[in-house]
Protein backbone atom coordinates (compact mmCIF):
# COMPACT_ATOMS: atom_id res chain seq x y z
CA UNK A 1 0.00 0.00 0.00
CA UNK A 2 2.83 2.13 1.14
CA UNK A 3 4.42 1.74 -2.27
CA UNK A 4 1.32 2.72 -4.33
CA UNK A 5 0.72 6.14 -2.26
CA UNK A 6 4.29 6.90 -3.03
CA UNK A 7 3.93 6.18 -6.82
CA UNK A 8 1.05 7.86 -6.47
CA UNK A 9 2.09 11.22 -5.00
CA UNK A 10 5.46 11.25 -7.08
CA UNK A 11 3.30 11.04 -10.17
CA UNK A 12 1.00 14.17 -8.82
CA UNK A 13 4.44 15.80 -8.62
CA UNK A 14 5.31 15.14 -12.10
CA UNK A 15 2.05 16.13 -13.10
CA UNK A 16 2.20 19.63 -11.39
CA UNK A 17 5.80 20.45 -12.86
CA UNK A 18 3.72 19.72 -16.22
CA UNK A 19 0.88 21.99 -15.02
CA UNK A 20 3.81 24.25 -14.00
CA UNK A 21 4.79 24.95 -17.86
CA UNK A 22 1.75 25.61 -19.01
CA UNK A 23 0.39 28.08 -16.63
CA UNK A 24 3.60 29.75 -16.56
CA UNK A 25 4.65 29.63 -19.76
CA UNK A 26 4.45 33.37 -19.93
CA UNK A 27 7.11 33.56 -17.58
CA UNK A 28 9.83 31.19 -19.27
CA UNK A 29 9.28 28.72 -16.68
CA UNK A 30 11.31 25.35 -17.69
CA UNK A 31 12.32 22.97 -14.69
CA UNK A 32 15.48 20.64 -14.67
CA UNK A 33 16.13 16.99 -12.34
CA UNK A 34 19.37 17.39 -10.58
CA UNK A 35 22.63 14.64 -11.30
CA UNK A 36 21.36 10.82 -9.49
CA UNK A 37 23.96 11.93 -6.57
CA UNK A 38 22.27 15.46 -5.64
CA UNK A 39 18.77 13.76 -5.47
CA UNK A 40 18.74 13.06 -2.26
CA UNK A 41 19.36 17.04 -1.52
CA UNK A 42 18.13 18.89 -4.42
CA UNK A 43 14.40 18.83 -5.66
CA UNK A 44 14.57 20.24 -9.14
CA UNK A 45 16.49 23.16 -10.88
CA UNK A 46 14.51 25.70 -12.22
CA UNK A 47 14.65 28.88 -14.55
CA UNK A 48 12.61 31.79 -15.41
CA UNK A 49 12.85 34.90 -18.10
CA UNK A 50 10.06 36.94 -18.39
CA UNK A 51 9.36 38.63 -21.23
CA UNK A 52 10.27 42.21 -21.39
CA UNK A 53 7.52 43.03 -23.04
CA UNK A 54 5.05 42.25 -20.57
CA UNK A 55 2.86 45.36 -19.84
CA UNK A 56 3.66 44.82 -15.98
CA UNK A 57 5.05 42.68 -13.40
CA UNK A 58 3.32 39.04 -12.92
CA UNK A 59 2.74 38.22 -9.36
CA UNK A 60 2.23 34.19 -8.40
CA UNK A 61 0.98 32.49 -5.04
CA UNK A 62 3.42 29.62 -3.82
CA UNK A 63 2.68 27.27 -0.57
CA UNK A 64 5.08 25.99 1.76
CA UNK A 65 6.25 22.34 1.24
CA UNK A 66 9.38 22.22 3.67
CA UNK A 67 11.63 22.87 1.31
CA UNK A 68 14.40 25.42 0.88
CA UNK A 69 15.10 27.53 -1.87
CA UNK A 70 18.43 29.13 -3.42
CA UNK A 71 17.29 32.26 -5.98
CA UNK A 72 19.52 33.84 -8.23
CA UNK A 73 18.92 37.03 -10.16
CA UNK A 74 20.77 38.06 -12.84
CA UNK A 75 20.57 41.56 -14.38
CA UNK A 76 18.25 42.54 -17.09
CA UNK A 77 19.93 42.82 -20.33
CA UNK A 78 19.59 45.74 -22.99
CA UNK A 79 18.99 45.78 -26.24
CA UNK A 80 22.38 46.15 -27.36
CA UNK A 81 24.12 44.02 -24.64
CA UNK A 82 22.98 40.69 -24.07
CA UNK A 83 26.02 39.87 -21.20
CA UNK A 84 26.38 42.22 -18.97
CA UNK A 85 29.64 40.16 -16.60
CA UNK A 86 27.95 41.72 -13.47
CA UNK A 87 27.30 39.24 -11.06
CA UNK A 88 23.62 37.95 -10.29
CA UNK A 89 22.05 38.51 -6.64
CA UNK A 90 21.46 35.71 -4.55
CA UNK A 91 18.75 35.33 -1.87
CA UNK A 92 18.27 32.39 0.19
CA UNK A 93 14.33 31.71 0.90
CA UNK A 94 13.69 29.39 4.19
CA UNK A 95 9.87 30.78 4.77
CA UNK A 96 7.40 27.67 5.38
CA UNK A 97 4.35 30.07 5.15
CA UNK A 98 1.92 31.10 1.80
CA UNK A 99 3.25 33.85 0.25
CA UNK A 100 3.18 36.08 -3.33
CA UNK A 101 6.18 36.94 -5.44
CA UNK A 102 6.22 39.54 -8.02
CA UNK A 103 8.26 38.92 -11.40
CA UNK A 104 9.20 41.95 -13.08
CA UNK A 105 9.37 41.94 -17.12
CA UNK A 106 12.49 40.76 -17.97
CA UNK A 107 13.70 39.26 -15.20
CA UNK A 108 15.92 35.89 -15.33
CA UNK A 109 15.87 34.18 -12.26
CA UNK A 110 17.68 30.35 -11.72
CA UNK A 111 16.46 28.65 -8.47
CA UNK A 112 17.62 25.39 -6.42
CA UNK A 113 14.87 24.08 -4.81
CA UNK A 114 16.22 21.94 -1.86
CA UNK A 115 14.51 18.88 -0.09
CA UNK A 116 13.38 19.37 3.60
CA UNK A 117 17.32 19.17 4.78
CA UNK A 118 19.14 19.58 1.64
CA UNK A 119 20.16 23.33 2.27
CA UNK A 120 21.78 22.10 6.03
CA UNK A 121 23.66 19.08 4.36
CA UNK A 122 24.58 21.09 0.96
CA UNK A 123 25.21 24.56 2.29
CA UNK A 124 25.76 23.62 5.61
CA UNK A 125 22.37 25.95 7.04
CA UNK A 126 20.96 25.38 10.60
CA UNK A 127 17.35 26.61 10.14
CA UNK A 128 16.58 26.22 13.31
CA UNK A 129 19.69 28.83 14.29
CA UNK A 130 18.25 31.15 11.26
CA UNK A 131 14.51 31.21 12.99
CA UNK A 132 16.04 31.87 16.67
CA UNK A 133 17.27 35.18 15.67
CA UNK A 134 15.44 36.19 12.84
CA UNK A 135 12.10 36.62 10.92
CA UNK A 136 13.36 37.21 7.65
CA UNK A 137 13.01 34.55 5.27
CA UNK A 138 14.50 35.91 2.25
CA UNK A 139 18.11 36.06 3.47
CA UNK A 140 21.02 37.81 1.05
CA UNK A 141 23.13 34.43 0.58
CA UNK A 142 26.40 36.27 0.13
CA UNK A 143 25.88 36.64 4.26
CA UNK A 144 25.71 33.03 4.91
CA UNK A 145 29.66 32.36 4.44
CA UNK A 146 29.12 29.36 1.75
CA UNK A 147 32.24 27.79 0.57
CA UNK A 148 32.83 28.97 -3.05
CA UNK A 149 29.95 30.87 -3.77
CA UNK A 150 31.98 34.32 -4.74
CA UNK A 151 33.60 32.27 -7.50
CA UNK A 152 30.22 30.99 -8.51
CA UNK A 153 28.72 34.06 -8.85
CA UNK A 154 31.58 35.12 -11.10
CA UNK A 155 31.64 32.20 -13.12
CA UNK A 156 27.26 32.81 -13.37
CA UNK A 157 28.11 36.12 -14.48
CA UNK A 158 30.06 34.78 -17.47
CA UNK A 159 27.35 33.30 -19.68
CA UNK A 160 24.11 33.96 -20.16
CA UNK A 161 23.52 30.07 -21.55
CA UNK A 162 21.35 28.51 -19.17
CA UNK A 163 22.45 25.14 -19.34
CA UNK A 164 25.89 26.16 -19.10
CA UNK A 165 24.70 27.74 -15.57
CA UNK A 166 23.06 24.72 -14.24
CA UNK A 167 25.83 23.20 -14.68
CA UNK A 168 28.14 25.68 -12.96
CA UNK A 169 25.87 25.16 -9.98
CA UNK A 170 25.74 21.82 -9.99
CA UNK A 171 29.47 21.84 -10.17
CA UNK A 172 29.32 24.18 -6.94
CA UNK A 173 27.11 21.53 -5.15
CA UNK A 174 28.90 18.51 -6.11
CA UNK A 175 31.85 20.34 -4.44
CA UNK A 176 29.59 21.14 -1.42
CA UNK A 177 28.83 17.68 -1.07
CA UNK A 178 32.26 16.26 -1.15
CA UNK A 179 33.21 18.71 1.20
CA UNK A 180 30.51 17.93 3.88
CA UNK A 181 30.81 13.67 3.30
CA UNK A 182 34.87 14.35 3.87
CA UNK A 183 33.87 16.44 6.89
CA UNK A 184 32.30 13.96 8.57
CA UNK A 185 34.72 10.76 7.63
CA UNK A 186 37.02 12.52 9.55
CA UNK A 187 34.71 12.99 12.54
CA UNK A 188 33.72 9.57 11.98
CA UNK A 189 29.75 10.20 11.76
CA UNK A 190 29.07 8.67 8.36
CA UNK A 191 26.48 6.94 9.42
CA UNK A 192 24.73 10.20 10.15
CA UNK A 193 24.83 11.44 6.94
CA UNK A 194 21.71 11.81 5.49
CA UNK A 195 19.67 10.13 8.02
CA UNK A 196 16.75 12.66 7.93
CA UNK A 197 16.71 12.06 4.11
CA UNK A 198 16.25 8.39 4.03
CA UNK A 199 13.67 9.06 6.42
CA UNK A 200 11.84 10.98 4.71
CA UNK A 201 9.82 8.65 2.25
CA UNK A 202 8.54 7.13 4.81
CA UNK A 203 7.81 9.95 7.12
CA UNK A 204 5.66 11.47 3.91
CA UNK A 205 3.58 8.81 3.33
CA UNK A 206 0.23 10.61 2.94
CA UNK A 207 -1.21 7.49 5.62
CA UNK A 208 1.69 7.45 7.62
CA UNK A 209 1.83 6.94 11.29
CA UNK A 210 4.20 8.91 13.64
CA UNK A 211 4.11 6.38 16.38
CA UNK A 212 5.03 3.46 13.66
CA UNK A 213 7.55 5.66 12.10
CA UNK A 214 9.34 6.91 15.44
CA UNK A 215 9.31 2.95 15.85
CA UNK A 216 11.92 2.41 13.06
CA UNK A 217 14.26 4.71 13.62
CA UNK A 218 17.65 3.95 15.11
CA UNK A 219 17.75 6.96 17.87
CA UNK A 220 15.36 7.57 20.19
CA UNK A 221 12.18 10.09 19.39
CA UNK A 222 13.79 12.97 21.14
CA UNK A 223 17.31 12.58 19.71
CA UNK A 224 15.50 12.16 16.19
CA UNK A 225 12.97 15.04 16.47
CA UNK A 226 15.72 17.60 17.70
CA UNK A 227 18.18 16.57 14.64
CA UNK A 228 15.51 16.71 11.92
CA UNK A 229 14.44 20.16 13.52
CA UNK A 230 18.12 21.51 13.14
CA UNK A 231 18.42 20.44 9.72
CA UNK A 232 14.65 21.14 8.52
CA UNK A 233 13.62 23.69 10.72
CA UNK A 234 10.06 21.92 10.87
CA UNK A 235 9.27 19.05 13.38
CA UNK A 236 8.21 15.35 11.62
CA UNK A 237 4.22 16.06 12.40
CA UNK A 238 4.91 19.62 10.69
CA UNK A 239 6.61 18.05 8.04
CA UNK A 240 3.80 15.56 7.54
CA UNK A 241 1.07 17.81 7.72
CA UNK A 242 2.57 20.26 5.25
CA UNK A 243 3.01 17.35 2.95
CA UNK A 244 -0.39 15.86 3.04
CA UNK A 245 -1.82 19.61 2.36
CA UNK A 246 0.55 19.26 -0.76
CA UNK A 247 -0.86 16.93 -1.93
CA UNK A 248 -4.78 17.62 -1.59
CA UNK A 249 -3.76 20.55 -3.66
CA UNK A 250 -2.51 18.51 -6.37
CA UNK A 251 -5.88 16.13 -6.28
CA UNK A 252 -7.87 19.38 -5.85
CA UNK A 253 -5.81 20.85 -9.20
CA UNK A 254 -5.41 17.56 -11.56
CA UNK A 255 -8.33 15.95 -10.13
CA UNK A 256 -11.34 18.74 -8.67
CA UNK A 257 -14.25 16.74 -9.49
CA UNK A 258 -13.10 14.44 -6.56
CA UNK A 259 -14.90 15.11 -3.36
CA UNK A 260 -14.00 16.76 -0.30
CA UNK A 261 -14.37 13.42 1.57
CA UNK A 262 -12.65 11.78 -0.67
CA UNK A 263 -9.76 14.10 -1.12
CA UNK A 264 -9.33 14.16 3.00
CA UNK A 265 -8.88 10.32 3.07
CA UNK A 266 -6.66 9.68 0.46
CA UNK A 267 -4.77 12.89 1.83
CA UNK A 268 -4.48 10.48 4.84
CA UNK A 269 -6.91 13.06 7.15
CA UNK A 270 -9.21 11.34 9.69
CA UNK A 271 -11.72 13.29 8.20
CA UNK A 272 -12.92 16.68 5.70
CA UNK A 273 -13.21 18.61 9.15
CA UNK A 274 -9.17 17.62 9.90
CA UNK A 275 -8.27 18.62 6.18
CA UNK A 276 -10.20 21.92 6.15
CA UNK A 277 -8.41 23.01 9.29
CA UNK A 278 -5.13 21.64 8.08
CA UNK A 279 -5.22 23.38 4.92
CA UNK A 280 -6.50 26.75 5.90
CA UNK A 281 -3.60 27.39 8.08
CA UNK A 282 -1.18 26.28 4.96
CA UNK A 283 -2.62 28.00 2.49
CA UNK A 284 -5.06 30.64 4.12
CA UNK A 285 -8.12 29.21 1.99
CA UNK A 286 -10.60 26.43 2.53
CA UNK A 287 -10.38 23.51 0.49
CA UNK A 288 -13.77 24.55 -0.92
CA UNK A 289 -12.37 27.94 -2.31
CA UNK A 290 -9.37 26.49 -3.81
CA UNK A 291 -11.05 23.77 -5.67
CA UNK A 292 -13.43 26.32 -6.97
CA UNK A 293 -10.87 28.17 -8.55
CA UNK A 294 -9.30 25.46 -9.88
CA UNK A 295 -12.79 24.28 -11.66
CA UNK A 296 -12.80 27.91 -12.92
CA UNK A 297 -9.24 27.41 -14.42
CA UNK A 298 -10.21 24.44 -16.58
CA UNK A 299 -13.36 25.95 -17.99
CA UNK A 300 -11.39 28.94 -18.37
CA UNK A 301 -7.94 28.63 -19.62
CA UNK A 302 -7.02 32.39 -19.71
CA UNK A 303 -8.01 32.87 -15.89
CA UNK A 304 -5.64 32.26 -13.48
Amino acid sequence: MVLILRYTADLLEMRSFKRFETELAHLGFTHFQPLASLRPWVQRYFHLRVATDLPQSIEQTFYPDGGTSLHFYFPTPTLTQTLSGEEPQVLFHCGQSRHSHAFLPGIELLIVRFHPGGAFHLLGIELQDIKSTTSVTAIDATQLQLTGLDQLLSQLAQTNQPARRIALLEHWLLQLNQRQFTAALSRHECARIGLVQASLPKLIQTQASLEDFYGQLPLSRRQFERRFKQETGLSPAQLLQLNRVKVARNLLSQSPNLSLVQVAFDCGFYDQAHLHQHFVRVTQQTPGQYKKRKMSQISNPTSR
